[in-house]
């Protein structure tokens, strides 16, 4: 799938996208629990993240496996999230983001969550059907641990990440582990195209911690 380079972002000058800058990673390194020696092993993705949504331009370079785009937000959107919640899944749908969008500004929808975190899901799910060439997208949004403490790929063609509060979400990097600042947002290239993909799982919470954590999590759809 080529992914939509194409995207609404406003125009802004080279050298200013440039000192937005976080980090680049760019090397081969093995799994975890993978003693053969590179490049045999698995490899580390290919990461490139900014604090400016231009970077998100980069995802259809082959070379990267992921990008994240570290925007700012208030600090107003911690306070709105309130008290956690119970672990389990909130949303869960499989549909266009139109069909998506519908759902979630509901009522019954606006019971389960903040409207700060229903307005931004919607938000991401249309820049994320505008990627995609409007796929079809299962978008869940999730408090706690989801999938396991297991680092897995992607399981198809693209994936779209935020944690929001206190929920993070890892991959593994030449550091050994890296956590995605939360409100960033991350698209992660699955195995559907590149093979591999890149490892990365979600982590749950700290019993302490006073505001909710949940994942936004959507993926393509075959």
């Amino acid at each position: 799938m080529e992914f939509q380079a194409a995207l609404d972002i406003p125009p802004q000058k080279t050298q200013q996208y440039g000192t937005a800058m976080l980090f680049m990673e760019s090397w081969p390194a093995p799994a975890l629990g993978d003693t053969a020696p590179p490049p045999s092993a698995y490899p580390a993705p290919h990461v490139i993240a900014c604090a400016h949504a231009a970077v998100l331009l980069d995802l259809h370079r082959a070379e990267i496996d992921m990008v994240v785009w570290g925007r700012r937000v208030p600090n107003t959107w911690q306070m709105a999230l309130g008290k956690p919640a119970s672990s389990g899944t909130i949303f869960d749908m499989l549909a266009s983001s139109t069909e998506i969008a519908n759902v979630l500004a509901s009522k019954a929808a606006n019971r389960e969550l903040s409207p700060l975190v229903l307005g931004d899901a919607i938000e991401l799910s249309s820049l994320f059907s505008a990627i995609t060439h409007d796929s079809r997208q299962h978008l869940r949004l999730l408090v706690g641990a989801t999938d396991g403490p297991e680092f897995a790929p992607a399981p198809n063609r693209l994936r779209l990440v935020c944690c929001y509060g206190s929920s993070s979400t890892e991959w593994r990097s030449s550091a050994g582990i890296t956590s995605l600042p939360p409100y960033a947002v991350a698209l992660i290239k699955g195995t559907r195209d590149s093979g591999h993909g890149c490892l990365h799982r979600f982590c749950r919470a700290a019993p302490d911690e006073t505001t909710s954590g949940i994942h936004l999590i959507i993926d393509t759809v075959i």
